[in-house]
């Protein structure tokens, strides 16, 4: 909030979910500006959101989702809009505080080289829906569902010679009319017929899950994609 000092929006959520009087909550806001490592957190409790830089302002963001030992953070792009250094230490710290509180932390990203570097099992979501999930080495290293083929195809590798990307064709759905059967089809390179009138199941693979009528055995041809 602009119009509130650092100190008195890590305060607030102390006042309102605890009963700490008035010096345990400065003492608290003190050792939670420490904790995500910002220096002089005296001075800087009295500052507002414009006095910081955006990566000071995802720090004391973290402090507040901190404050009442929480046991998961759900954080939804922590990372945008910072550059690739401060952008590296937020992660880092993150990363850190995690393993250090045992806390469960829920990332949401369009950046998956963000997600590769902090977290342990990946959820990939089109149009709502959850169309592959499995450990994170799993999922990126041999993706199973189009969709997450797809994505990997469109970022760039130093490991392979490629002239250009190959971006997935077409637009999204509109999130008020999905068409039917599976939400990918229109735009799946593997799409058959029965993919636009039948909704695909959470389908067990290994040990992962997977939303795509081609593992589940009803597709004409489902030997068309290989993994390397």
């Amino acid at each position: 909030n602009p119009v509130f000092s650092i100190g008195n929006q890590i305060a607030e959520v102390l006042r309102v979910h605890t009963d700490m009087d008035k010096q345990q909550i400065y003492d608290r806001c003190i050792q939670l500006l420490k904790m995500v490592e910002i220096t002089s957190p005296e001075e800087r409790m009295m500052d507002y959101p414009h006095q910081l830089s955006g990566g000071m302002q995802q720090r004391v963001m973290i402090a507040i989702a901190l404050a009442c030992n929480t046991e998961i953070i759900i954080a939804d792009e922590p990372t945008t809009a910072l550059d690739v250094t401060i952008q590296a230490q937020v992660l880092r710290m993150m990363r850190s505080l995690k393993e250090k509180f045992n806390t469960s932390l829920v990332m949401i990203s369009h950046d998956l080289g963000v997600v590769a570097q902090i977290c342990d099992k990946a959820a990939i979501m089109y149009a709502g829906s959850i169309l592959e999930f499995g450990g994170l080495r799993d999922v990126f290293a041999r993706p199973l569902h189009p969709y997450t083929e797809g994505l990997f195809n469109s970022i760039p590798r130093l490991d392979l010679d490629r002239e250009r990307l190959a971006p997935i064709g077409g637009l999204m759905p509109d999130p008020s009319r999905l068409p039917p059967g599976c939400v990918f089809h229109p735009r799946c390179p593997y799409a058959e017929e029965v993919c636009r009138r039948r909704t695909p199941a959470s389908t067990v693979v290994g040990e992962r899950r997977v939303m795509c009528l081609m593992y589940e055995g009803v597709m004409e041809n489902t030997m068309r994609r290989t993994h390397g």
